[in-house]
């Protein structure tokens, strides 16, 4: 016969009880209480160590004299939350408990039934933080159509957990797209059957598929130049139709478009001739300062992405004015060629895909109108009818839109020790209680408190290690002075000796 470990004591309610216990309980474990024909889960949310013995009152000696006379025995004392029925789709009774209602230690077989098995349409990402026999499973299609967000202070083990994930997506033939901010997912070295399954996109843009907005972005123009914007509009706008209708190839497209701003700077009147050498010089700059980036042959990014495989931007070598105009105008696409898809229009994108943004705060952020956050919010309000799952990652979610970051239905939240970041996160999760808050300091690296609708209820988690994870790890700086200065005593090594040659030589 199972033992109970505790029992409700004060007055229960239907959502949480208090109890007391001569068992060790940790925080976060899982109980089980039986009462009016249920069986009822219940989380660990708060635990104490008490001894009525040793009270505050007491001066140190008669508190050492007292641990002689009645040794150091202690109960627990704390509070559990009520998850609801496993048996009935986790139905909360509408009785609460009575007091004295005995409380058992969470089978193992209760939890598996809760926290799932392996399966085609499931991630493993580790195990019960306080029961490492339990693993726990997360859904994908709940992450994709309801969206992810993963938060922790830096070395708080996001670039693990974000691999954890895609691992298990690419295990089911998943197609992801990494916008890669710091070059970490460039060599991540997954194979399915023994081939390599990540697809590194050149990061080039051929600037007649760019919208006009996007392109007077890389031109340097902005609201206030009305004038430059008109005439450069003008020009183009003539010089795409023209390439779209035939009459000139795409590699005359620079040529074209500064022959038409000249054109302009002969007919407008000389009270607009300034304003249009202006525009002429920024277009040359921008040929000049972007010319990597440019390429009138290459097809838009979106159309590059392979199904089944990760596919990967890196953005680690441009700053993050580009990094913005790139992400916005590859967000763009991909939600119009998906709802062309849908529609069952041509030239659509005809597989569902995951996107994953590294720094999401600086994409999306808080304070800064970036061109990205627009489509962020678009795709994180329509995605879920076209197949487009966002997952946010950020070392800073107090600086990261509260818009974008509410829509985001599942988060894996690792260590978070900044009140303010405590505060933004749970202003924008409406289940996520300031019970839950109070773990988020405490948690080590790689533990994790998880809830959404990708798991049936909230779970701290240990994430497992990935297997294919090849960057994003700190530098030893002990090891990279050794290593220098290792190389540079072999150089004044042979550099003395070729003096020494030198010198017997002559």
């Amino acid at each position: 016969m199972v033992k109970p470990i505790g029992v409700c004591v004060g007055e229960p309610s239907t959502r949480e009880v208090d109890f007391i216990s001569s068992e060790i309980i940790q925080l976060g474990d899982y109980v089980e209480l039986e009462y009016e024909g249920y069986k009822v889960l219940g989380f660990v949310k708060e635990i104490k160590r008490v001894n009525k013995s040793l009270t505050e009152d007491l001066e140190p000696e008669d508190v050492e004299h007292l641990k002689t006379l009645i040794g150091k025995n202690s109960f627990f004392w704390g509070k559990i939350s009520l998850l609801g029925d496993v048996d009935k789709k986790m139905f909360i009774p509408r009785i609460p408990p009575e007091p004295g209602t005995n409380i058992f230690r969470a089978s193992k077989e209760t939890l598996q039934k809760v926290f799932g098995k392996n399966d085609d349409r499931k991630i493993h990402i580790g195990h019960l933080l306080t029961r490492e026999d339990v693993d726990v499973f997360i859904d994908i299609d709940s992450i994709v159509s309801r969206h992810l967000a993963i938060l922790a202070v830096t070395g708080g083990g996001k670039s693990n957990t974000v691999s954890v994930i895609l691992e298990g997506m690419l295990d089911k033939f998943g197609t992801i797209l990494v916008f890669d901010m710091h070059g970490e997912y460039v060599n991540f070295d997954y194979r399915r059957n023994g081939k390599p399954c990540v697809r590194r996109i050149d990061l080039e843009l051929n600037p007649t598929r760019l919208s006009y907005h996007e392109f007077r972005l890389f031109a340097n123009v902005d609201d206030s130049a009305y004038i430059q914007d008109r005439y450069l509009r003008r020009a183009f706008k003539i010089t795409v139709e023209e390439i779209q209708n035939g009459q000139i190839s795409a590699s005359n497209f620079w040529g074209r478009l500064l022959g038409e701003l000249y054109r302009f700077l002969e007919e407008e009147p000389k009270d607009y001739q300034k304003s249009i050498i202006g525009i002429i010089s920024k277009v040359e700059d921008m040929k000049d300062l972007y010319a990597n980036l440019f390429n009138l042959l290459q097809t838009p990014i979106v159309d590059q992405i392979e199904f089944g495989k990760l596919n990967v931007i890196d953005l680690s070598h441009v700053d993050e004015k580009i990094a913005d105009i790139v992400v916005s105008h590859v967000l763009r696409n991909i939600l119009e060629k998906r709802k062309a898809h849908v529609r069952n229009e041509t030239g659509g994108l005809e597989f569902p895909v995951f996107m994953i943004l590294e720094e999401a705060h600086i994409l999306a952020s808080s304070t800064i109108n970036t061109k990205s956050r627009y489509w962020i919010s678009r795709i994180a309000r329509e995605g879920r009818k076209f197949g487009l799952g966002l997952c946010l990652v950020t070392q800073r979610p107090k600086a990261l839109d509260s818009n974008a970051l509410s829509q985001a239905n599942n988060m894996i939240i690792l260590r978070l020790v900044e009140p303010g970041d405590q505060r933004h996160v749970q202003q924008a999760s409406e289940s996520l209680s300031s019970d839950l808050v109070d773990q988020l300091p405490s948690l080590n690296v790689g533990e994790a408190l998880i809830m959404g609708k990708m798991i049936p209820v909230p779970a701290l988690v240990k994430i497992k290690l990935a297997r294919s994870k090849k960057g994003g790890n700190d530098i030893s700086a002990v090891s990279e002075w050794k290593k220098y200065k290792e190389s540079t005593q072999i150089s004044e090594k042979d550099l003395s000796s070729f003096l020494e040659l030198g010198d017997t030589e002559f």
